[in-house]
């Protein structure tokens, strides 16, 4: 027996050694070598933020998707499926793994290649905090082939307003110094309004995304024809497959929301011959005389609001020279003038910059480049990247807190985003599941010890004269306070799985431009928490529910969080985007949710409607010699049951509808006796002071008073800002949603219909979230085309705003 006892460490020393030679968990040379990876757009301006490397960071920001552009060096030639591996902590500070595929066959041994050039543009969603990002080529059934290699990714916060420019840099681009500020320009190696304004630019069309979402973190896109090589490859009708692609995901980042300005001056000629990017134009180029060159160009913009007049009016020439600019022929309902402004036209009557709506999204074409001599030299032209911003992208979120300035490597607080924390913690809080607050726990934790050290003591001391019964006691009590603290939160807490559940849809009705028809697309947000009532992984995914759509694209679903710092656990968890062919990140795969705790994710998707049978068709006109009235009707097929307080916006009016009825043709009459301007009515009806009092800044309402979170604030965000309630934007990372830009007098090519559903709670099928839901919800498996998610019963709270575009068709008859 001692000799067998003996024996022992030599048997399991060499029982180990076995393992660790059998087991293949890295390659023993490496095959390929990750020289460089950098998150986020590369900086287009001046900016104080750097790595440890003092390297300049690209830019990301919070809560965003990223392109990541990683450098490898083939070592060795392989001809196996390969994937680069991004993993990167989540707002929780949970790992999330994205896995892209790669394809490394016929490259050379010691070639460097750009990872995104060997098949799809990796992406990552940047969160807060210091946490790292790790990047690791392995193979198809995770053999490590390189080195990890480890990168600090520093996000800016969400209050900063990105300026991304495309086909070139934008010489001399500032903004206007803010009067008394001590802050310092670029021209005077300082920032662009203490760093609240970056810019970013993608001068090589190989660097676009090749998706929509990698275009995430910008607010403004500026693309300038100068560069006519870069414009000509990427809308050229002989694009190849991997340029038609990044092509197709800048058309629909736009479509979803985001903002464009395009400047064409010396180069309107071959603008013209490129069909696809004329179809984005809101204003047609002449034919017969695309381009005219002027001694000097009579400009005219509208002012900041600070501003001492509300127009600047200044003249663009050149020393012996010509300005050249493109012949903007403007067509009814297309598009609407912004320069000259709206009462300008008789002194100017060339329009100069035109503007229009693109799906959700909106597009100003500029008759003038922006990135040469005469407006790189312009002595004003930070007033008039000043008017860009304001009015091209967001009209307020450029201005930001000039007087106070970002810090280098400082992360974002929620202070910034008030209208995000607020829809959080309503998403957050459960009917049923109350909270217990810090106080209690305190108190029961004082009483446990108090059981535990002088009340056991006593007893055993003074009552039963025995101190060693402790060694029963003790443990006694210590079980009997888990089960009874067990049992406590069980009764509290419940044991069913709950779901709160929010969605916006936007329903785009349009016309062919070919046919006439009605067609159309629909474009969904959505956020939703699960409250775990055990321990348990689950597989997520969202889709369009049935009978809204024809043909619907891959969803986007991501995680959800406040851009706070987390401290990580010692045994950290992970969980992975589903990635394939066709998708992304279309689902997530194995997430770990602890008993009675709560987790929140987003997700968008996109549809297109069923030409057959639109889901809103419009009939709307404008009678003959009355642009300025609507007439008809709009055809409601929508699968809601009735949607309740709708109000009608029309040229800067807003008018009630009451509730409106599925299946039904609905003739809209706007009532002159009940309008009102929109932007009374927001301020009014908006109940923005409401949803800001749900945030952790906020102080009155309690959330559990609120059936529905009221998002008219978020919606047309500018417009319900009252002076009381702050005069800079609170919805940093939802400035996409903010369409109060439409909301103008002179926009009559549309009538914006906004409403909600009843919002539902209540026992039921939490995948489909009842009949008031637009979208489906995977708890238990990936995303499948033409199936249905599996049903998953629990309790939850289903709330729905839609938001209907409604094209009116110029001059026309019933």
């Amino acid at each position: 027996m001692p000799r067998a006892l003996a024996a022992l460490p030599r048997i399991a020393f060499c029982v180990l050694g076995m393992l660790l030679l059998a087991a293949p968990a890295r390659a023993e040379e490496p095959t390929v070598r990750i020289v460089a990876a950098r998150v986020g757009i590369p900086p287009g301006g001046p900016t104080v933020r750097q790595d440890e490397r003092g390297q300049t960071l690209h830019v990301s920001k919070f809560g965003t998707w990223a392109p990541v552009y990683v450098e490898l060096q083939v070592l060795a030639a392989t001809d196996e499926p390969v994937e680069l591996a991004i993993e990167t902590p989540d707002a929780d500070e949970t790992l999330t793994t994205l896995a892209v595929p790669l394809s490394l066959v016929g490259v050379q041994p010691n070639t460097t290649v750009a990872a995104w050039t060997l098949g799809r543009m990796p992406y990552l969603k940047s969160a807060g905090g210091t946490g790292e990002t790790t990047f690791t080529v392995r193979s198809a059934n995770g053999v490590a082939l390189s080195e990890p290699l480890r990168v600090r990714n520093v996000a800016r916060d969400p209050l900063t307003y990105v300026v991304l420019t495309l086909g070139g840099k934008q010489p001399g681009f500032e903004l206007p110094k803010p009067t008394g500020s001590q802050a310092t320009t670029p021209a005077e190696g300082g920032t662009i309004r203490n760093g609240r304004v970056e810019v970013a630019a993608l001068t090589s069309v190989d660097d676009l995304p090749d998706e929509w979402f990698g275009y995430d973190a910008a607010d403004l896109v500026v693309l300038t024809t100068s560069n006519l090589e870069f414009v000509e490859r990427l809308f050229s009708p002989n694009s190849s497959a991997a340029d038609a692609r990044k092509r197709e995901a800048l058309v629909e980042w736009v479509r979803r929301g985001g903002r464009i300005a395009i400047s064409v001056g010396s180069h309107a000629a071959a603008v013209k011959r490129l069909p696809s990017l004329e179809a984005m134009l809101p204003s047609p180029i002449d034919s017969m005389m695309p381009l005219r060159s002027v001694p000097e160009l009579a400009l005219s913009w509208s002012a900041r609001e600070t501003a001492s007049t509300t127009t600047i009016d200044r003249l663009l020439s050149v020393k012996g020279g010509t300005v050249p600019v493109a012949n903007l022929v403007p067509k009814a309902g297309r598009g609407r003038v912004v320069i000259p402004p709206p009462g300008r036209s008789a002194d100017n009557p060339e329009p100069l910059a035109v503007q229009s709506s693109f799906g959700v999204g909106r597009i100003t074409l500029i008759a003038f480049d922006l990135d040469r001599p005469p407006f790189s030299d312009f002595a004003d032209r930070s007033e008039f990247w000043d008017w860009v911003l304001r009015e091209c992208g967001a009209n307020r979120a450029s201005i930001g807190q000039e007087s106070k300035p970002r810090m280098a490597g400082t992360g974002p607080s929620d202070e910034e985003d008030e209208v995000a924390a607020a829809i959080r913690t309503h998403m957050d809080t459960f009917t049923g599941v109350p909270v217990i607050s810090f106080g209690w726990v305190a108190v029961l934790i004082a009483c446990y010890i108090l059981l535990i050290g002088p009340i056991e003591y006593y007893f055993l001391k003074r009552v039963f004269g025995r101190l060693e019964l402790t060694w029963l006691t003790f443990p006694i009590i210590v079980a009997t306070v888990c089960v009874v603290a067990y049992l406590s939160a069980s009764a509290l807490k419940g044991h069913h799985l709950r779901v709160n559940k929010l969605d916006i849809v936007e329903v785009v009705a349009e016309f062919d431009p070919q046919t006439g028809k009605p067609v159309g697309h629909i474009y969904g947000t959505t956020w939703f928490t699960l409250f775990s009532p055990k321990i348990d992984r689950y597989t997520l995914g969202v889709t369009p529910a049935e009978g809204w759509h024809g043909t619907s694209d891959p969803t986007l679903i991501a995680w959800s969080g406040g851009p706070r710092g987390v401290r990580a656990s010692l045994s950290r968890r992970r969980y992975a985007y589903h990635v394939d062919p066709r998708a992304t990140a279309d689902a997530l795969e194995n997430v770990h949710i602890q008993v009675w705790s709560t987790k929140s994710f987003t997700a968008h998707y996109a549809a297109g409607m069923d030409p057959a049978s639109p889901i809103v068709e419009s009939r709307l006109y404008h009678p003959i010699g009355g642009p300025e009235l609507v007439f008809g009707t709009f055809v409601n097929r929508m699968p809601f049951p009735e949607l309740r307080e709708c109000v009608a916006f029309y040229a800067g009016k807003a008018y009630p509808l009451g509730t409106i009825l599925a299946d039904s043709e609905v003739r809209l009459v706007l009532d002159k006796s009940r309008e009102v301007p929109a932007i009374d009515w927001l301020q009014r009806e908006g109940q923005l002071s409401s949803l800001l009092s749900l945030g952790p800044i906020g102080s009155a309402t309690p959330t559990a008073q609120l059936e529905t979170v009221p998002l008219w604030g978020v919606l047309f965000h500018e417009a319900s800002l009252r002076n009381e309630e702050g005069v800079y934007p609170r919805n940093a990372s939802l400035r996409k949603l903010d369409q109060s830009w439409r909301l103008s007098t002179e926009n009559r090519s549309e009538v914006i219909i906004v409403g909600r559903m009843a919002t539902t709670t209540r026992g039921m099928n939490v995948a489909s979230g009842g009949p008031n839901s637009p979208s489906n919800l995977w708890l238990q498996g990936v995303p499948q085309p033409g199936e249905s998610a599996p049903d998953v019963q629990g309790i939850g709270r289903q709330e729905t705003f839609v938001r209907i575009y409604l094209p009116v068709k110029p001059g026309d008859s019933p």
